[in-house]
């Protein structure tokens, strides 16, 4: 056999040596599946107890209002046309009613105990799809507040949309009330997630420590790697002094 031959058929054995199957990788993971099972808990475990600890119970009110554009309207079609020009009109009046200037209103009617800032970061705002009417939902730690504002909102709404627009009007149709109980903090939901991100950096880990790994453990690794044959073993000896 020529030696360039035998060069070749060596770069080859390395290269099948080096690379790792989807086998192998299974074949990994199930032999460390403590360590992931482990691993996971001990993540899972803490994202609960942090979010358990950390998060702070929150009281929602919510109320949907009816925004009636007919004086906005020019078509005389007031089925699928008037329709559709309601749901395009519809983020702008829910602009309006997120403006910093209607904003100040509402914290005006609150006795400005809540800045414009602290007032954004309790509301949201949303057209109901196919349809012209706005849902609004307030969300705070007391559920008072949550309420108060959530009415001060909707009570000054007729008025701001009259000004700006010139015309239209607004109706209720679902009324603000205080939240008896708090929304869900989703602590089970945040803990499997936890467990899940544990299980896939655990899974990580192991490719990773058998990847950098060199060493060979059992002649069935050996000949599996490289395609060689084994001659015989030399086994291992306790010397006693």
């Amino acid at each position: 056999m020529a030696i360039d031959e035998i060069k070749i058929n060596n770069d080859k054995e390395t290269k099948a040596g080096s690379d790792i199957s989807v086998i192998d990788i299974i074949n990994m993971m199930l032999t460390f599946w403590w360590f992931i099972i482990i691993f996971a808990i001990l993540v899972g475990g803490a994202t609960y107890t942090y979010f358990k600890i950390s998060s702070v119970p929150e009281y929602k009110s919510t109320a949907k209002v009816y925004v009636n554009t007919e004086a906005q309207q020019t078509s005389t079609d007031v089925n699928a046309n008037a329709l559709t020009w309601a749901q395009n009109i519809l983020p702008t009046y829910i602009d309006v009613l997120q403006s910093k200037e209607f904003l100040s209103k509402v914290s005006d009617d609150l006795d400005n105990r809540y800045s414009v800032k602290d007032i954004t970061s309790m509301i949201d705002l949303e057209g109901i799809v196919d349809t012209n009417i706005i849902s609004l939902s307030v969300t705070h730690e007391d559920a008072r507040v949550a309420y108060l504002v959530c009415s001060s909102i909707v009570n000054n709404a007729p008025t701001e949309i009259s000004r700006v627009f010139g015309g239209g009007s607004t109706k209720l149709t679902e009324y603000p009330e205080e939240a008896k109980e708090p929304e869900e903090l989703h602590t089970t939901r945040n803990a499997a997630i936890g467990l899940i991100i544990g299980a896939v950096i655990a899974m990580l880990i192991i490719f990773l420590v058998n990847l950098f790994d060199t060493r060979v453990k059992s002649k069935d690794e050996l000949m599996s790697k490289y395609g060689l044959p084994i001659i015989g073993e030399i086994p291992s000896l306790d010397f006693e002094g």
